[in-house]
């Protein structure tokens, strides 16, 4: 394959991506009365992906908590982690919510082939239902 092709497009026009899938990009914070950050998002965006789920191994290497549950989802959306003094984005997904909480190897997530190929694997966490 040819750097820059997007391979995860081509596989998803062919196996299907994940229907309905909503973005919306973290654009700041704001401090409210009681002093704590607050985030903001921009409106949603819909994007093409594919939600996958966190394997075990995967739970135990990222010394991630059992409790929550992790998945990894697959998009060429340009999705955002959590990171200093900022929130990850939020991913709205067949009626569950999640936020990305990991973007690349660096800070313990997925795999980030967007600067080569177009698209980026990232470690999501279900935290409850999309309102």
């Amino acid at each position: 394959m040819i750097p820059g092709s997007n391979l995860l497009d081509m596989a998803l026009d062919l196996i299907g991506a994940q229907p309905d899938v909503y973005w919306r990009q973290q654009t700041g914070r704001t401090l409210d009365e009681a002093g704590e950050w607050v985030p903001e998002y921009a409106p949603p965006l819909q994007v093409k992906g594919s939600l996958q789920p966190l394997s075990s191994a995967r739970y135990q290497q990222l010394g991630l908590d059992l409790a929550r549950r992790y998945f990894t989802f697959f998009t060429s959306a340009p999705v955002q982690g959590v990171g200093r003094d900022r929130s990850g984005d939020l991913l709205d997904i067949a009626g569950r919510r999640y936020q990305v909480e990991a973007i690349s190897n660096t800070d313990g997530g997925g795999s980030d082939w967007s600067e080569i190929d177009g698209w980026r694997e990232v470690v999501v966490v279900d935290i409850g239902p999309a309102p």
